[in-house]
C-alpha cells in the first residue's frame, strides 16, 4: 500500500508538470503579469509610509519621601501596609499620585484627543493626509491609525508615528513629547498646589491647637505645682521617709525619757514639741502644703501624674506633626516650582528613512505564489477538460453545451 501511494503521488506531480508545461504559454502569463503589476506598484505607484520611533521613561515615584515621612510618623515602618497602608490612604486623601499613577497619567495625556487634535492642527495633517470626509472624528482616527504608543518589555514607554513623509514622522513625536511632558507638569503643579493648600490649612490648625495645649499645661502646672512627676514624687517619698524616720526616733527617745525621768522632766517638754513639730511637718507633706517647693501630694499624685502624662503626649503629637506638616508644606512649594523633565528621552526620534510600507518581498513572493497556485490550477483544470472531451464523457459533453452556450450569449 505504502509503494502504490508513492507512485500516486509521484504520478500526480508529474501531471501536474506536464500540464504547466503543456501551456507554457499561458502559465507564464498568468505568473508574470500580476507579478510584473505588482512590482510596479510597489516600486513606483504605492507611495511608501515610514516610522519614527523614540523610547522616554515613565515618570518616578515623586511622592517617596512623603510616603515614608508619613509612614515613620504614624508608626507604619513595616511592609506590612505596602501601598494600601495608612501612607498611602493619607496621599490618597490629598489626591497625590505615585509613581504608577503618574505613569497612567501620562499614559492618558498621550493618548488624549487633545494632544492628538494639536498634532493635527500644529501639522496641518488634514492637507496632509488629503483628507476629504467631513468630519473631524475621522481626521482624528486617520492620525490614530499612524500612531503607536505602548509598553515595551522593559517597561518603558515606545511610541511611532508612521507617515509617507520621514523627517514630519519625527518632528510629530518630538512635538508630543513637548506637549505631554508640559501637561504633566501642569498637572503636577496643581497637585502640589492643592496639596499645599491643604498642608497650610493643617498648619494653621495645629499651631493653634499646640498653642492652646501649651497654654492649659503651663496653667495646669502653675495650680498644681507639678512641673516633673519622676523628680517631685521621688522627692517627696524621700522626704515623707525622712520624717517617719526622725518622728519614730523621737517617740522612741519620749518612751525612754518618760520610763527614766518621767513627763515632767524639761527633756520629755523638749522631745514632745520635736514630736508635734515633725508630726505637723508630715500632716502638710501629705496634704500637699509643700507645693512651692516642690512637693506633692500622694493622694493626688495618680490623676496628676495622668493629666501630666496626657498633656506631654498630646504635645508631642502636635509637635511631630508640626514638623511633619512644615517639610511637607516647603516639599510641595517645591514641587510646585520645578518645570524639570519628567519624560527622560532614552532614544530620540530620528529621521529614518528605511521604508516599513510596502513590503516589497513580501508583497512580490505572496503575489507569485498565488499566481502561480492559480496558474497551476487553470492548466490543470483545461488538461482535464481535454481529456474529458477526447473521452466523449458526461463531462466532456456538459462542457462543451457550456462553451456554446457562453458563445452564443458573447455574440
Amino acid at each position: 500500500m505504502e509503494k502504490q501511494e508513492t507512485i500516486g503521488f509521484i504520478e500526480v506531480c508529474l501531471r501536474i508538470i506536464n500540464n504547466d508545461l503543456k501551456h507554457f504559454k499561458l502559465c507564464l502569463a498568468i505568473v508574470l503579469i500580476p507579478t510584473l503589476v505588482a512590482f510596479v506598484m510597489v516600486m513606483w505607484v504605492i507611495e511608501p509610509t515610514y516610522r519614527a520611533t523614540a523610547i522616554v521613561t515613565p515618570p518616578g515615584n515623586s511622592q517617596s519621601s512623603f510616603d515614608s515621612g508619613v509612614s515613620g510618623f504614624l508608626g507604619g515602618g513595616g511592609k506590612s501596609g505596602g501601598k494600601g497602608g495608612l501612607a498611602g490612604a493619607f496621599g490618597s486623601l490629598l489626591s497625590m499620585s505615585s509613581g504608577d499613577e503618574d505613569a497612567d497619567v501620562v499614559w492618558t495625556i498621550l493618548n488624549s484627543r487633545e494632544l492628538h487634535d494639536q498634532i493635527i492642527e500644529k501639522f496641518d495633517l488634514g492637507t496632509h493626509y488629503e483628507f476629504e470626509g467631513k468630519f473631524h472624528a475621522d481626521l482624528l482616527k486617520e492620525f490614530r491609525r499612524n500612531f503607536s504608543f505602548e509598553s515595551n518589555d522593559e517597561n518603558m514607554f515606545e511610541i511611532s508615528v508612521e507617515d509617507k513623509d520621514f523627517n514630519l514622522a519625527a518632528e510629530i513625536i518630538t512635538f508630543l513629547l513637548e506637549k505631554a511632558d508640559s501637561s504633566f507638569n501642569a498637572y503636577k503643579t496643581s497637585q502640589a498646589r492643592q496639596s499645599k493648600e491643604y498642608f497650610e490649612l493643617r498648619l494653621d490648625s495645629c499651631e493653634q491647637k499646640l498653642d492652646s495645649l501649651l497654654e492649659n499645661f503651663s496653667k495646669f502646672q502653675a495650680e498644681n505645682d507639678f512641673y516633673d512627676p519622676e523628680v517631685q514624687i521621688a522627692a517627696t517619698l524621700h522626704y515623707l521617709g525622712e520624717l517617719q524616720s526622725r518622728r519614730e526616733d523621737i517617740s522612741m527617745e519620749m518612751a525612754y525619757e518618760k520610763v527614766d525621768r518621767g513627763e515632767d522632766s524639761k527633756r520629755y517638754d523638749q522631745l514632745s514639741k520635736r514630736y508635734q513639730g515633725v508630726n505637723s511637718a508630715l500632716k502638710n507633706a501629705l496634704n500637699g502644703k509643700n507645693g512651692n517647693v516642690g512637693m506633692v501630694p500622694l493622694r493626688k499624685s495618680p490623676e496628676l501624674s495622668a493629666k501630666y502624662l496626657q498633656y506631654k503626649s498630646e504635645i508631642k503629637v502636635q509637635e511631630a506633626l508640626l514638623q511633619m506638616l512644615r517639610a511637607q508644606k516647603e516639599e510641595m512649594q517645591l514641587e510646585e516650582a520645578k518645570m524639570l523633565t519628567n519624560l527622560h528621552v532614552l532614544e530620540a526620534p530620528w529621521a529614518n528613512d528605511k521604508k516599513v510600507f510596502p513590503r516589497r518581498g513580501l508583497i512580490l513572493s505572496f503575489v507569485f505564489f498565488v499566481s502561480t497556485l492559480f496558474a497551476t490550477a487553470l492548466c490543470s483544470f483545461i488538461a482535464f477538460i481535454d481529456e474529458e472531451k477526447k473521452k466523449n464523457s458526461l463531462v466532456g459533453k456538459e462542457w462543451e453545451s457550456l462553451y456554446r452556450r457562453l458563445c452564443f450569449w458573447r455574440k
